[in-house]
């Protein structure tokens, strides 16, 4: 096998990562690149392999940096089978044509800004889109399948968002069996919505994700006694809690931790608004696949009607329900996109909210370095928001043990149930100091040194 790491590498986005088998090719993930969409040096607008010599995509799960250049791999000329869990396929084809529309409303302002220039083409269209989900081939968790002559592919919940996988491939080599494993993007451990990793063992070839390498986050019971307290104070003070979050995944996680503190650890309950039709669309799908969440998180949802929603919970769908909220009183809780800050409707209500030092900003994600979140996280006296400056009054809780990524301690523990004597390891999709961290933590799991690829380096494994 070659291995080959388009992407991710050295860094958290872009992820692509090809693999040789024999005369196979095979792609795992299709990311977009933390770059702007509209910079034509962009690395989104090129690969460094050919789209046509593929033979199959595998994706690992429905974040934009996994998925979001498929379009792009369709229009340059792949024709093959792109594989997905059912819950990542339904997601996908909602998460692709918001971002084609994205496209449109970007180009659109950024060609009337320089009607003179050369206008800019998007990366893909609407239609390509389409492509894609045309393409889409769907496969349980735990079936093993072959989708290549004597290449059998299994997939395993990865427990990071719905229909997030670990990609398995089994194949034989020289009269010998090998397994390759792909961690995807790992959950946390017993953090109530969805299952811990899933253990695989008896893997030759490992590639992980190290985005949290370097830290070790809250647990789930602590988090959930903050979250009480600072609704408690939101009650007390009849103020309002904003709390950025993506719309996929985080947006579900933090609807259904503040149901639990509801109905579980009964704080009395107050208004929760979900501001987002993006999120809005992706928990309608989360409803459609009860059987992905946890035993205690489905005890707990089916005493409701809809799952994700209740008396407390609306969703706003639009912009006059948005506005409408900067004018009604706390108690409340506001749940909007972009989980950074930078775009979207998050913006408007942190502008209502963020003089006042009852109201509360909770930061329940990563966010990356020169973000409004970061800024946010870090306590900055003043902030910018949509070119206006404001003093930042509001308490901010930064609450990112909710992420929906594996710590250091977790990754610990998943590598210690794969039984070790792990040929090769890579590690990937992480900052320099994340990667650096976690090599000492896996190393003594595998016979050989931890290897850190650079983007584009090719490992014969």
């Amino acid at each position: 096998m070659r291995i080959t790491f388009h992407g991710a590498a050295r860094q958290v986005t872009g992820t692509a990562h090809l693999l040789e088998i024999g005369s196979h090719k095979i792609l795992l993930d299709c990311g977009l690149f933390d770059s702007n969409r509209i910079d034509l040096d962009s690395p989104n607008r090129q690969f460094s392999f050919d789209p046509r010599d593929l033979d199959a995509v595998i994706v690992s799960h429905a974040h934009n940096d996994h998925i979001g250049r498929l379009p792009c791999l369709v229009r340059a000329g792949y024709h093959g089978p792109i594989i997905t869990t059912p819950a990542t396929g339904d997601i996908l084809s909602v998460m692709l044509r918001d971002s084609a529309r994205i496209q449109r409303e970007d180009l659109r302002n950024a060609n009337s800004r320089n009607p003179h220039a050369e206008p800019i083409e998007p990366l893909f269209e609407l239609v390509d889109v389409e492509l894609v989900v045309d393409r889409l081939e769907r496969l349980p968790y735990a079936a093993p399948t072959e989708i290549l002559p004597g290449v059998v592919l299994t997939y395993f919940d990865a427990g990071h968002i719905l229909g997030s996988a670990m990609i398995q491939l089994d194949y034989e080599e020289a009269g010998r069996k090998r397994r390759f494993l792909f961690t995807g993007d790992l959950g946390r451990r017993q953090m109530g919505l969805l299952p811990d990793p899933t253990i695989v063992k008896d893997i030759d070839i490992l590639v992980s994700e190290s985005t949290y390498g370097n830290r070790e986050l809250e647990p789930y019971d602590k988090l959930i006694k903050q979250l009480h307290a600072i609704v408690a104070r939101a009650t007390r003070l009849q103020s309002k809690i904003v709390i950025p979050a993506f719309s996929l995944g985080r947006t579900q996680r933090m609807i259904y931790c503040l149901q639990e503190l509801f109905a579980i650890h009964k704080v009395r309950p107050i208004p929760i608004y979900v501001d987002s039709p993006l999120a809005m669309r992706l928990t309608d799908i989360h409803r459609d696949h009860p059987d992905a969440y946890t035993p205690a998180a489905r005890q707990m949802m089916d005493k409701d009607p809809m799952y994700f929603g209740s008396k407390y919970v609306e969703f706003c769908a639009s912009w006059d329900d948005s506005r409408r909220l900067n004018y009604l009183p706390g108690p409340l809780v506001i749940i909007s996109s972009s989980g950074m800050c930078e775009a979207g409707r998050i913006r408007h209500h942190l502008r209502h909210i963020v003089d006042d030092p009852d109201n509360a900003i909770v930061i329940v994600s990563y966010q990356a370095e020169g973000t409004l979140g970061r800024r946010l996280a870090e306590g900055v006296e003043r902030i910018q928001i949509m070119d206006q400056w404001h003093e930042l009054n509001a308490a901010v809780y930064v609450l990112d043990g909710f992420s929906g990524h594996a710590d250091r301690n977790d990754l610990a523990w998943w590598f210690e149930q794969t039984g070790g004597r792990i040929e090769r390891g890579f590690l990937v999709h992480g900052e320099p100091e994340g990667l650096e961290a976690l090599a000492p933590v896996l190393q003594p799991h595998l016979l050989n040194p931890v290897e850190i690829p650079d983007r584009l380096a090719t490992y014969e494994v």
